[in-house]
C-alpha cells in the first residue's frame, strides 16, 4: 500500500477487504469453470479498474489512493504485484438480504458415524499409496452432539462430497458474516448456517472454518485468501506441535498413559468420581453407554488429564505466542494475547474431547465386531503373577533364560554352557516365599556369570549381562490380551474421493476398501487416543514402546549370520543411561545394537516401575551401568 496517502491503517485494510479484493474476483470471475483460471492476477488492471470506477462516481479520495498506489507499481518495474484469486464461493441473491441472525441455509450431506468416516479416509490413503501429495478438496463437517444434552456429547462426520447443497461451498473468512451452528429441529440435530450481521445483496456469503488438523502439510496447504484484516493467514490451525503439545508431552507420554490404563484395568469398575469428572466434560451414555468399566474409568482418566491440561496451557500458548511476536512486533497489546490464549486453550480443550469420543466410538465398533457386546471386552493389561514372572524370564518356554542359552551356544565350548545350565536349574526361585526377590537375585547371578565371558563382534555377553541387570531391576510386568483380528465390511470410494491424479491411474467407478483391524487394535488406539490419523495404531504403538517400555530382545546382542556384527561400545551404554535418565517416556534408537520383538506378549521395565510408583528410575541400577560405562571406557 502506498506510503503518500493519508489514509489510516484500518481504511487501507477495509479498501484491500472490500474493494481490491472483490474487484479482483470480478475480473477473473469469467474465467471460472474454464479450466484457464489463473492462480495469481497482476494487481495493475484491477486498480485501474477501480480508479475508473471510482472517477465514475466521483470519489476523489479513492482516485488519490489508486493513483498513488499505481505510482508505487511504476517505480518498481522489477518487482512483480499480483495477488492470488480467492473467488466467490455463494453470494448472496437475496434482494433483501440478511438481517443479523437469520436462518440461512442447512448443512446436508451424508451422515458417517465417525469410525466409518476414519475407515474411508484409511481407505482413500490406501488407494493413493500413502502418497504426500495433498488429498482432494474436502467438504465435511462434524455434527456434535451439545455437551449439555441429556445423553451428553458425541458427534458424526457430515460429508458433502457427493450429496449436498450450495452450503459446503461457502468459503471460509477470518472475519466471516455467517457461523455454523447446532440446532434442535423437530427433535433431530441439525448443523444450520446463521448470519452474524447484515448482508447484503450481491455480498459473499462467508464464515470461519475454525478446524484443526494433525498434517503438518495440510496445516502449511492451508492458506487463507480472505484479506481481512483481522487474516490468520490460514484456516486450520495445527494442534500437533508448538504450544498446543507441550503439556500433553511433559505430563502425559507413553508410560503415563499405560499408567492410566494399567489402574482403569486393574480396577476394573468405575466410580462415582468418573462419572462426575465424566458428566463435568459433557460425556453421558451416548457415548460411554454399552462400553466395559474399565474403558469407563480409563476414559474418565484421561477426562483428569485433559481438564489439568486446560488450566496449563494458556500459560503456556502465550509464553510460545509473545516470543514469536516479539520477533515482529516492537508494541505488543498483553491483554488481547492473554485473550487469544485463553481462546486457543478452549480450542485445544475441546478438541482433546473430540478425540476421546472417536476413539471410543472406533473402539466400541471393534469390540462389538469381536464380542458382539462390547461390554464382554476384557481388560487388554494384566499384571503378571510371580510365578508367571519366573514362567517369562527363567523357566518358561521361550522364557529371556532359555532364549539366552540358545543364542550363547553357537558361541561357547559345550562343558561352559551345559554348566550354567545346570546352576541355572539349581536356581530356579519357584519354590521360594519371596519368588520375585529370589528371581532378582538369580538374576544378578546369571548377569555376573556372563559378563566377563570372552567376547567377540558375534557375541557380546557382556550386552547381555547388561540387558538381564535392567530385567533384573524391573519389578512388574504386564501381559497384552490381544482381541482376535477383523475385517469390516467394504466402503466404497469413488475417483471424486481421490481427486483427479489417482482416479486416473485406478480407473473409473467404486473402489472396495475393506480395513483389517489388528488384535492389538483396540489398545493402540486407546493409548494413542489423541491422535486419529494413525492408521494402524497398535504398530504405532510397539514401536513407540521400544525400550521404555519393552526392553530388548536378549538376542540383540548375538550374530544369528555369519557377516552380521554386534558393535557394542561405551556409546552404546551412554545411550541408554540418557534414555533412561533423561527421556524416560522416549523410545530406544534402532541404529543402535538392539532389536525388539515387533508384537510382545508381555512388557515391563525400570522406567514404567518408576511412573507407577511416582518415584525417579532406581538409583541402585543406574549406579551399577554407570560404572559398567567407566570400566568399558577403560578397555577401548
Amino acid at each position: 500500500m502506498a506510503e503518500d496517502s493519508d489514509w489510516s491503517l484500518l481504511d487501507k485494510h477495509l479498501f484491500i477487504e472490500d474493494v481490491l479484493l472483490r474487484s479482483l474476483n470480478k475480473q477473473i470471475k469469467h474465467l471460472t469453470v474454464t479450466g484457464n483460471t489463473p492462480m495469481i492476477y497482476s494487481l495493475q488492471p484491477v486498480i485501474e479498474e477501480i480508479e475508473r470506477t471510482a472517477e465514475d462516481d466521483r470519489d476523489f479520495r479513492t482516485v488519490r489512493i489508486c493513483r498513488a498506489i499505481l505510482r508505487a507499481i511504476d517505480s518498481r518495474r522489477e518487482d512483480k504485484y499480483v495477488a492470488y484469486r480467492k473467488g466467490l464461493g455463494v453470494v448472496c441473491n437475496k434482494e433483501e438480504g440478511f438481517g443479523k441472525d437469520d436462518f440461512v441455509v442447512e448443512f446436508l450431506g451424508e451422515v458417517y458415524p465417525t469410525w466409518k468416516w476414519f475407515e474411508k479416509q484409511d481407505g482413500i490413503r490406501s488407494l493413493q499409496k500413502n502418497n504426500e501429495d495433498l488429498a482432494p478438496e474436502f467438504y465435511n463437517i462434524n455434527l456434535e452432539r451439545p455437551k449439555g444434552d441429556a445423553d451428553g456429547y458425541d458427534l458424526v462426520v457430515v460429508d458433502a462430497m457427493h450429496k449436498a447443497n450450495y452450503a459446503s461451498r461457502i468459503c471460509h473468512s477470518c472475519r466471516p458474516n455467517c457461523e455454523a451452528k447446532v440446532t434442535a429441529v423437530a427433535g433431530k440435530y441439525q448443523i444450520g448456517i446463521y448470519s452474524v450481521c447484515k448482508i447484503q445483496y450481491g455480498e459473499e456469503i462467508t464464515y470461519d472454518y475454525n478446524s484443526v488438523t494433525e498434517s503438518i502439510k495440510e496445516y502449511e496447504a492451508s492458506v487463507c485468501l480472505c484479506g481481512s484484516q483481522v487474516c490468520r493467514g490460514g484456516y486450520l490451525d495445527l494442534i500437533g506441535e508448538g504450544a498446543f503439545q507441550e503439556v500433553l508431552e511433559e505430563c502425559h507420554g507413553i508410560l503415563d498413559r499405560h499408567q492410566l490404563m494399567i489402574e482403569s484395568c486393574e480396577v476394573n469398575s468405575v466410580s462415582e468420581e468418573d462419572y462426575y469428572d465424566l458428566g463435568r466434560a459433557g460425556l453421558g451414555s451416548c457415548l460411554l453407554g454399552g462400553l466395559p468399566a474399565w474403558l469407563i474409568a480409563y476414559s474418565a482418566r484421561l477426562v483428569r488429564f485433559i481438564n489439568s491440561e486446560r488450566t496449563k496451557l494458556p500459560e503456556e500458548i502465550l509464553k510460545h505466542n509473545l516470543e514469536k511476536k516479539r520477533k515482529h512486533f516492537l508494541h505488543i497489546c498483553l491483554e488481547e494475547e492473554e485473550s487469544d490464549a485463553e481462546v486457543q486453550a478452549e480450542g485445544v480443550y475441546n478438541q482433546r474431547l473430540q478425540n476421546l469420543a472417536v476413539t471410543l466410538d472406533k473402539v466400541r465398533y471393534v469390540m462389538r465386531c469381536i464380542f458382539g457386546d462390547p461390554k464382554k471386552a476384557p481388560p487388554p493389561l494384566v499384571r503378571l503373577s510371580p510365578k508367571e514372572v519366573v514362567s517369562f524370564l527363567w523357566k518358561g518356554e521361550g522364557s529371556l533364560v532359555e532364549e539366552l542359552l540358545q543364542c550363547m551356544a553357537p558361541h561357547v565350548d559345550d562343558n561352559v554352557l551345559n554348566d550354567l545350565k545346570s546352576k541355572i536349574r539349581d536356581l530356579d526361585p519357584s519354590g521360594s516365599d519371596d519368588i520375585l526377590g529370589e528371581l532378582k537375585q538369580s538374576l544378578l547371578w546369571l548377569r555376573d556369570e556372563i559378563l566377563y565371558l570372552p567376547c567377540t563382534y558375534k557375541c557380546r555377553h557382556d550386552g547381555a549381562a547388561d540387558l538381564i541387570h535392567l530385567y533384573a531391576y524391573t519389578k512388574y510386568f504386564f501381559k497384552i490380551q490381544g482381541y482376535q483380528s477383523v475385517t469390516s465390511p467394504p466402503v466404497y470410494i469413488s475417483p471424486l474421493d481421490l481427486g483427479p491424479k489417482f482416479s486416473k491411474n485406478l480407473g473409473p467407478g467404486s473402489h472396495e476398501y475393506c480395513k483389517t483391524y489388528g488384535e492389538n487394535y483396540c489398545l493402540g488406539q486407546l493409548i494413542f487416543w489423541q491422535i486419529q490419523t494413525n492408521t494402524e495404531p497398535d504398530e504405532c504403538l510397539f514401536r513407540a514402546s521400544r525400550g521404555c517400555l519393552s526392553l530388548p530382545d536378549i538376542g540383540s546382542f548375538y550374530a544369528k549370520f555369519q557377516k552380521r556384527q554386534r558393535v557394542y561400545k561405551p556409546d552404546t551404554i551412554r545411550s541408554m543411561l540418557e534414555r533412561m535418565e533423561k527421556l524416560p517416556q522416549s523410545s530406544w534408537p534402532k541404529e543402535q545394537i538392539w532389536s525388539f520383538s515387533s508384537s510382545p506378549k508381555v512388557f515391563g521395565s525400570p522406567m514404567l516401575d518408576a511412573i507407577l510408583n511416582n518415584t525417579v528410575t532406581d538409583k541402585e541400577m543406574v549406579h551399577w551401568l554407570k560404572d559398567r560405562l567407566t570400566e568399558l571406557q577403560v578397555i577401548y
